[in-house]
C-alpha cells in the first residue's frame, strides 16, 4: 500500500484537503449496509482508509459498526481520527500498516473493505490476507475503477497521457481470475455503479492542479503544467459550454464471501 515514496509523499501533502477535492459516493455504502441489515454488531476493517471519507458514511448507515481504519500513510490516519471524532464517532481504532501485512487476528472480522485503494495493493496477496482475517461467511468489499472505466472518464478521454501514466488499475477479468486462485473465497457479486458528473473547466483544472487523483503525482511538474494546458484546449474544443461540462464516471464493487 503506497510503497512508492513519491506517492506516499503525495498523500501526505494533500491529506489535509483531500475531502475537498475528491468525490465520495454514497451508493456503494448503501449497498454494503443492506448486506449487514439486522446484525447486532459488525466488526470491519477499512484497508487504505485514507482520510476517512467513506468511514464516516459507513458509520452513518451502520449503527452497529466497530471499525478498524488501516493505512500506511500517517498523515491520512491523523485525518481519519480527527474527522470521525469531530463527528462524535468513537467506535474505531487506527492502525498504520501495509495492506499485505495487516496485524489483525485470523477469523476475527465480519468484513474487510477497501475503497478506491486496491490499485495500491498487490491484489492476490491482499485477498489472501483478507480471506484469513474474515470469519466463515464473512465478506470482502472491493470498490474500485478498472482501466477500461478509467479510460472513459473525463480524464481518460481528454487529459494527455492519463491512461498511459495510470498502469496500476486492474481489469475485471484479471481480478476475477485471481479470486479463483483463492480456494477459501468465492466472488458473490460484481456490481457496476455509474455516476453523472458535472463541473466547470475551472473546477476540473483546480482538481488536476491539486492532484486529486494520485495519477497526477506520476507527472513531473513541467509535464503536468503542459498537460493541463492541453486538457483545457481539448475541453474547449469538445464542449461548447465550459461552465457545465458533463460526463459519466463508473466504478465496480466486488463482493467476495468466505466459504
Amino acid at each position: 500500500m503506497y510503497v512508492n515514496q513519491d506517492i506516499d509523499r503525495h498523500f501526505s501533502q494533500i491529506a489535509s484537503f483531500y475531502k475537498q477535492i475528491r468525490k465520495t459516493d454514497v451508493e456503494p455504502i448503501l449497498f454494503i449496509a443492506e448486506a449487514f441489515k439486522g446484525l447486532p454488531e459488525v466488526n470491519a476493517a477499512d484497508i487504505g482508509c485514507g482520510d476517512g471519507r467513506y468511514d464516516l458514511l459507513l458509520f452513518r448507515h451502520l449503527n452497529n459498526l466497530h471499525l478498524t481504519c488501516i493505512d500506511i500513510n500517517g498523515s491520512m490516519l491523523e485525518q481519519v481520527s480527527d474527522y470521525l471524532i469531530s463527528n462524535n464517532i468513537t467506535r474505531f481504532i487506527t492502525i498504520k500498516a501495509n495492506a499485505n501485512d495487516i496485524p489483525i487476528e485470523e477469523n476475527s472480522m465480519d468484513c474487510i473493505l477497501t475503497f478506491n485503494a486496491i490499485h495500491h495493493f498487490n491484489f492476490i496477496q491482499f485477498i489472501h490476507k483478507a480471506g484469513e482475517m474474515i470469519k466463515k461467511d464473512g465478506l470482502i468489499f472491493i470498490y474500485t475503477r478498472t482501466r477500461s472505466q478509467n479510460a472513459l472518464n473525463i480524464w481518460g478521454q481528454y487529459f494527455p497521457f492519463f491512461c498511459e501514466k495510470e498502469t496500476r488499475l486492474y481489469e475485471l477479468d484479471e481480478m476475477k481470475e485471481w479470486i479463483r486462485y483463492v480456494d477459501s473465497l468465492i466472488l458473490e457479486t460484481e456490481k457496476t455503479f455509474t455516476y453523472k458528473r458535472n463541473a466547470t473547466l475551472e473546477q476540473l483544472t483546480e482538481k488536476a492542479k491539486s492532484r486529486h487523483y494520485s495519477t497526477f503525482a506520476l507527472y513531473k511538474e513541467c509535464e503536468l503544467e503542459k498537460a493541463i494546458e492541453t486538457f483545457q484546449e481539448n475541453i474547449k474544443r469538445q464542449f461548447q459550454d465550459t461552465k457545465r461540462i458533463g460526463w459519466f464516471d463508473a466504478n465496480i464493487l466486488l463482493v467476495l464471501r468466505k466459504k
